[in-house]
Protein backbone atom coordinates (compact mmCIF):
# COMPACT_ATOMS: atom_id res chain seq x y z
CA UNK A 1 0.00 0.00 0.00
CA UNK A 2 1.04 3.57 -0.72
CA UNK A 3 2.10 5.75 2.18
CA UNK A 4 2.67 9.46 1.71
CA UNK A 5 6.03 10.76 2.85
CA UNK A 6 6.12 11.90 6.46
CA UNK A 7 5.45 15.62 6.93
CA UNK A 8 8.17 17.72 8.37
CA UNK A 9 7.01 19.83 11.26
CA UNK A 10 9.97 22.12 10.92
CA UNK A 11 9.37 25.81 10.45
CA UNK A 12 10.52 29.13 11.80
CA UNK A 13 10.58 29.24 15.53
CA UNK A 14 9.71 32.35 17.47
CA UNK A 15 13.37 32.94 18.32
CA UNK A 16 14.44 32.70 14.68
CA UNK A 17 11.72 35.17 13.69
CA UNK A 18 12.76 37.64 16.40
CA UNK A 19 16.43 37.38 15.38
CA UNK A 20 15.46 38.06 11.78
CA UNK A 21 13.41 41.12 12.78
CA UNK A 22 16.29 42.49 14.87
CA UNK A 23 18.72 42.06 11.97
CA UNK A 24 16.36 43.75 9.50
CA UNK A 25 15.80 46.61 11.94
CA UNK A 26 19.54 47.09 12.42
CA UNK A 27 20.10 47.00 8.67
CA UNK A 28 17.30 49.53 7.97
CA UNK A 29 18.37 52.02 10.69
CA UNK A 30 21.09 53.69 8.61
CA UNK A 31 18.72 53.88 5.63
CA UNK A 32 16.17 55.81 7.70
CA UNK A 33 18.88 58.06 9.15
CA UNK A 34 20.18 58.78 5.65
CA UNK A 35 16.68 59.55 4.37
CA UNK A 36 16.01 61.96 7.25
CA UNK A 37 19.38 63.64 6.78
CA UNK A 38 18.73 64.04 3.06
CA UNK A 39 15.39 65.75 3.72
CA UNK A 40 17.03 68.14 6.23
CA UNK A 41 19.84 69.02 3.82
CA UNK A 42 17.35 69.57 0.98
CA UNK A 43 15.35 71.92 3.22
CA UNK A 44 18.48 73.87 4.17
CA UNK A 45 19.51 74.18 0.52
CA UNK A 46 16.03 75.39 -0.41
CA UNK A 47 16.09 78.04 2.34
CA UNK A 48 19.58 79.22 1.34
CA UNK A 49 18.52 79.51 -2.31
CA UNK A 50 15.37 81.48 -1.48
CA UNK A 51 17.28 83.74 0.93
CA UNK A 52 20.03 84.37 -1.64
CA UNK A 53 17.47 85.38 -4.24
CA UNK A 54 15.59 87.60 -1.78
CA UNK A 55 18.86 89.32 -0.78
CA UNK A 56 19.73 89.90 -4.44
CA UNK A 57 16.22 91.21 -5.07
CA UNK A 58 16.75 93.76 -2.29
CA UNK A 59 19.84 95.05 -4.11
CA UNK A 60 18.02 95.07 -7.46
CA UNK A 61 15.12 97.13 -6.06
CA UNK A 62 17.53 99.86 -4.92
CA UNK A 63 19.43 99.65 -8.21
CA UNK A 64 16.15 100.13 -10.07
CA UNK A 65 15.38 103.25 -8.00
CA UNK A 66 18.86 104.61 -8.79
CA UNK A 67 18.43 103.88 -12.51
CA UNK A 68 14.97 105.47 -12.58
CA UNK A 69 16.40 108.57 -10.89
CA UNK A 70 19.12 108.86 -13.50
CA UNK A 71 16.74 108.31 -16.43
CA UNK A 72 14.27 110.94 -15.17
CA UNK A 73 16.96 113.55 -14.58
CA UNK A 74 16.89 113.37 -10.76
CA UNK A 75 19.96 113.02 -8.60
CA UNK A 76 21.12 109.39 -8.64
CA UNK A 77 20.54 109.05 -4.89
CA UNK A 78 17.15 110.82 -4.79
CA UNK A 79 14.83 109.02 -2.30
CA UNK A 80 17.71 106.73 -1.25
CA UNK A 81 18.36 107.92 2.27
CA UNK A 82 21.13 106.52 4.42
CA UNK A 83 19.78 103.95 6.87
CA UNK A 84 18.25 100.50 7.09
CA UNK A 85 15.08 99.84 5.15
CA UNK A 86 12.56 97.20 4.11
CA UNK A 87 11.96 96.84 0.38
CA UNK A 88 9.78 94.74 -1.86
CA UNK A 89 9.67 94.30 -5.62
CA UNK A 90 7.27 97.23 -6.17
CA UNK A 91 9.09 99.64 -3.84
CA UNK A 92 9.94 101.93 -6.79
CA UNK A 93 6.40 103.30 -6.75
CA UNK A 94 6.02 103.32 -2.96
CA UNK A 95 9.50 104.27 -1.79
CA UNK A 96 11.56 102.68 0.95
CA UNK A 97 9.71 101.32 3.98
CA UNK A 98 10.82 101.81 7.59
CA UNK A 99 12.12 98.62 9.18
CA UNK A 100 9.94 98.94 12.28
CA UNK A 101 9.48 95.47 13.80
CA UNK A 102 10.78 93.95 10.54
CA UNK A 103 7.87 91.59 9.86
CA UNK A 104 8.36 88.39 7.92
CA UNK A 105 7.90 88.45 4.18
CA UNK A 106 4.68 86.94 2.89
CA UNK A 107 4.40 84.80 -0.23
CA UNK A 108 1.45 85.48 -2.52
CA UNK A 109 1.33 83.51 -5.80
CA UNK A 110 5.12 83.21 -5.82
CA UNK A 111 5.71 86.90 -5.10
CA UNK A 112 7.27 87.94 -1.80
CA UNK A 113 5.84 91.07 -0.20
CA UNK A 114 4.75 92.50 3.15
CA UNK A 115 1.04 93.06 2.42
CA UNK A 116 -0.71 89.81 1.53
CA UNK A 117 -0.13 86.08 1.41
CA UNK A 118 1.19 83.32 3.60
CA UNK A 119 3.89 84.14 6.15
CA UNK A 120 7.35 82.79 5.32
CA UNK A 121 10.43 82.34 7.50
CA UNK A 122 12.32 85.23 5.92
CA UNK A 123 12.98 88.81 7.05
CA UNK A 124 14.87 91.21 4.78
CA UNK A 125 16.61 94.53 5.35
CA UNK A 126 18.66 96.71 3.04
CA UNK A 127 21.19 99.09 4.56
CA UNK A 128 22.25 102.10 2.50
CA UNK A 129 25.42 104.02 3.28
CA UNK A 130 27.17 106.76 1.33
CA UNK A 131 30.98 106.72 1.62
CA UNK A 132 31.34 109.60 -0.85
CA UNK A 133 29.30 111.92 -3.07
CA UNK A 134 29.07 109.57 -6.07
CA UNK A 135 28.70 106.18 -4.41
CA UNK A 136 26.11 104.19 -2.47
CA UNK A 137 26.98 100.99 -0.62
CA UNK A 138 24.08 98.56 -0.28
CA UNK A 139 24.01 95.61 2.09
CA UNK A 140 21.00 93.36 1.76
CA UNK A 141 20.46 90.81 4.54
CA UNK A 142 17.89 88.04 4.77
CA UNK A 143 17.51 86.24 8.09
CA UNK A 144 15.44 83.24 9.15
CA UNK A 145 15.28 80.67 11.90
CA UNK A 146 15.64 77.00 10.98
CA UNK A 147 14.59 73.92 12.87
CA UNK A 148 16.27 73.78 16.25
CA UNK A 149 16.22 77.60 16.66
CA UNK A 150 19.29 78.04 14.49
CA UNK A 151 19.58 81.61 13.17
CA UNK A 152 20.66 81.85 9.53
CA UNK A 153 21.64 84.91 7.50
CA UNK A 154 22.48 85.53 3.87
CA UNK A 155 24.06 88.89 3.05
CA UNK A 156 24.91 90.50 -0.28
CA UNK A 157 26.70 93.77 -0.92
CA UNK A 158 26.76 96.05 -3.92
CA UNK A 159 28.27 99.44 -4.72
CA UNK A 160 26.20 101.78 -6.90
CA UNK A 161 27.76 104.76 -8.60
CA UNK A 162 26.52 107.94 -10.20
CA UNK A 163 26.96 106.86 -13.82
CA UNK A 164 25.17 109.88 -15.24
Amino acid sequence: MYQPPAKSNRGFTLIETLVTLVLVTIAMGPVFILATSTVNVASRIEHNLIASNLAQEGIEVIRNIRDTNCLTGSAFDNNLSIGTWRVQWDTVSGGLMAVGANPVLKKNNGIYNYAAGTDTLFRRTVTISKPNVGELVLVSSVTWVERGNINRTVTTESHLFNWK
